[in-house]
């Protein structure tokens, strides 16, 4: 679950801010359909990918007490 304040959620929107782009995927890569939509919006152009997985965003603190 996302959190309002978790730090990886404000890092992900900081890049979205200076013009990262959110594509799902998994380890194998970018899902196909996305990449193909973001080619026909910006063309080629070099870039850096960033495998988030989504564990990422466990803190244990969204969770209910068992």
């Amino acid at each position: 679950m996302e959190i309002e304040g978790h730090p990886t959620q404000d890092l992900i929107e900081e890049l979205e801010r200076r013009g990262a782009i959110r594509i799902p995927g998994t380890t194998a890569g970018p899902s196909v359909e996305s990449l193909s939509a973001l080619t026909e919006r910006l063309g080629t152009s070099q870039g850096t990918w960033l495998f988030l997985m989504a564990n990422a965003y466990d803190t244990g603190f969204d969770e209910f007490p068992s």
